[in-house]
């Protein structure tokens, strides 16, 4: 009882009312009240409170954890991207000989897909004594979220189960960024054989692979022909318009979603901005990120505001970009300012490059050569070579290394796990 209502708080985001009753259970070390609020955090995306209950109850209470903890707070870094972490459960799954079992094994090979460690998580597959088709799903989702996408079709070879859908959405995904038409119609082909064409995540990807691959008239197929149309796979036709440069389309589309019944998301804006991007159809994008909230009720997020910079920068609008990114409420998002640079990059305005590089210089130190960089090259296509020397012999002179999209430190990686015993 006392699980199901803690469980029906933490659904209804109420996580206060969770943990207040959490703390008026006697059996403080019964391990599965512990797995019952850390799993419904996690599941309800609240990663670090998910986490901070795990110390709580590893360095407070010396509650023992058990696979199902261990699964929940290893999807939670993953999550979260805290890959040293999520080696540190690693490490401790291994010393509390849960490491072997299989949902553990998964949820690191997800884990580690996540971070874009896709060796460790090949490490733990090959290690993985009862592989289950969920093991190979993750790491062939793994491979193919991180652009290794003919990794993923090889690996793919080596399955020993039947395919699902998850399977299908992840091989079709790896086809979608190679390019490779023939492997996605082999695909395709198999979904037919097997029974699940109408599942509509695969109709969705079957969309995006298509149209992506230059075949738009057979993603149009797709999607009309796919009898459960949710919201996914109006979102890949939309986009698949954009993509083609014909945002006229995604827009009538955009339209006869919404008059279906269908409530866009988030990603529907997104597509939607995108096509108009791609489009040169400045002024209609401007109007539907403004009526986004009152209009729809979704609210704008990073990827919406990289959009309109986007759009504003490829019509040459540098200023009108420049005086959104300041009316954003908040502090512009990293990606946000990394858009008006290449629009900078791409306009050869070199005063404000300059001035948007050193924004981002304090906004993400870590990244800093890639800025300089950028900057570099802006200097070039303006024919600045003195200036685009300098910032060479900058990066050369500090033995500044353009970093990889993550990084490991083995002795960070060491320190951070003291936190977790």
């Amino acid at each position: 009882m006392v699980n199901s209502l803690m469980h029906m708080y933490i659904n209804f985001g109420d996580l206060s009312a969770a943990f207040m009753l959490f703390d008026t259970i006697s059996s403080e070390e019964d391990i599965a009240c512990w797995n019952t609020i850390i799993a419904g955090c996690t599941n309800n995306g609240h990663f670090r409170e998910a986490l901070a209950t795990f110390n709580w109850m590893r360095q407070v209470m010396d509650v023992m954890c058990d696979s199902i903890t261990l699964v929940n707070v290893i999807s939670a870094c993953g999550n979260l991207l805290l890959i040293y972490e999520g080696k540190s459960l690693h490490g401790l799954a291994i010393k509390t000989f849960v490491g072997s079992e299989t949902r553990v094994q998964n949820a690191l090979i997800t884990m580690y897909g996540r971070c874009g460690h896709t060796k460790s998580a090949r490490s733990v597959l090959d290690f993985c004594s009862s592989r289950n088709l969920c093991s190979w799903n993750c790491m062939i989702s793994a491979f193919s979220q991180n652009k290794e996408g003919r990794r993923a079709l090889e690996l793919f070879h080596f399955l020993e189960f039947e395919p699902n859908e998850i399977t299908i959405v992840a091989l079709l995904s790896a086809c979608n960024q190679l390019g490779l038409l023939r492997q996605g119609k082999q695909i395709h082909g198999l979904v037919l054989r097997i029974g699940i064409f109408e599942n509509s995540f695969i109709s969705a990807a079957l969309v995006d692979m298509y149209s992506n691959c230059g075949q738009l008239d057979l993603g149009w197929q797709i999607f009309t022909r796919s009898k459960d149309k949710s919201i996914a796979v109006w979102n890949s036709m939309i986009s698949a318009y954009g993509y083609h440069g014909n945002g006229q389309m995604a827009i009538q589309l955009f339209h006869k979603m919404c008059d279906s019944g269908v409530r866009p998301s988030k990603s529907s804006f997104v597509s939607l901005l995108s096509a108009c991007s791609h489009s040169g159809l400045v002024n209609e994008g401007l109007w539907y990120y403004r009526v986004m909230l009152e209009e729809y009720g979704v609210e704008a997020v990073t990827e919406h505001q990289v959009c309109v910079v986007d759009m504003l920068g490829r019509a040459g609008k540098l200023e009108e970009a420049y005086e959104f990114i300041k009316q954003i409420p908040g502090e512009a998002g990293v990606g946000v300012w990394g858009a008006l640079l290449s629009a900078c990059n791409y306009h050869g305005n070199m005063e404000m490059g300059r001035e948007v590089a050193e924004h981002l210089f304090g906004l993400e130190p870590e990244n800093v050569v890639g800025y300089y960089i950028s900057l570099a090259n802006l200097y070039v296509s303006v024919g600045g070579w003195k200036d685009a020397m300098e910032f060479r012999q900058i990066i050369q002179h500090k033995y500044l290394k353009k970093l990889p999209a993550y990084s490991i430190n083995i002795d960070a990686a060491s320190s951070s796990a003291s936190a977790w015993k």
